[in-house]
């Protein structure tokens, strides 16, 4: 099962993603638990190309960060189980 975090606004997405059998955790803003989790996730889909990520500039982790902007859900989909097939290797 691919495991997913996703910033508060992409509800839609997170319920697409559990329609495909993702686990996914909503990421709270600046929040120390959702920083250093971060690299427990297959991918983490943001909002948009915001370099201030989670509110939080110097961000680092193994997970993909994908970005939703101008994306269909299956697209953002398919996305996750790329980086997922990459990260098991």
């Amino acid at each position: 099962m691919n495991k997913v975090g996703i910033e508060k606004p992409l509800s839609n997405v997170k319920r697409y993603l559990e329609s495909r059998d993702c686990t996914v955790e909503v990421l709270e803003d600046g929040s120390k638990e959702s920083r250093s989790n971060l690299n427990q996730f297959d991918a983490i889909v943001v909002s948009g190309a915001d370099s201030n990520f989670m509110g939080m500039e110097d961000i680092m982790t193994t997970a993909k960060v994908i970005n939703a902007e101008g994306k269909t859900e299956d697209e953002i989909y398919s996305e996750v189980l790329r980086a997922a097939e990459l990260k098991k290797r």
